[in-house]
């Protein structure tokens, strides 16, 4: 990990976002299209859903493949929590950017992207 913070732009089901962070742009892009692969499958599931409820969908699947490998013995490198925190709480920012479906009140944080605000 650098100590300048840089913007890399990435593409999450067909749009663009520009992530800043303090990790090089390569793991950046990586982590991005982890997180695009398990969208678009999750979205592929479930024919009416929302980009918030494929969001969603998508990290409560990643957050379980985490707990797993937490429970076989492969925990977090140092400090990976923090960093996955702020991934979560860039992400939720630009969902938030997204207005709601008609009908639908705006979503609130979830407490682990409270913390890290």
């Amino acid at each position: 990990m650098s100590s300048a913070v840089q913007t890399t732009v990435v593409t999450i089901l067909g749009r663009d976002y520009k992530i800043r962070s303090e990790d090089d742009p390569d793991t950046v892009r990586a982590i991005a299209r982890y997180l695009d692969e398990e969208m678009t499958r999750v979205s592929s599931m479930i024919s009416k859903g929302t980009t918030t409820q494929v969001a969603v969908l998508a990290a409560l699947n990643i957050t379980e493949e985490l707990f797993a490998a937490q429970r076989n013995g492969r925990g977090l490198p140092s400090g990976t929590e923090k960093r996955l925190r702020g991934i979560v709480s860039r992400l939720e920012d630009a969902l938030d950017a997204e207005p709601p479906p008609a009908g639908k009140k705006p979503r609130k944080k979830t407490p682990a992207a409270r913390a890290a605000s």
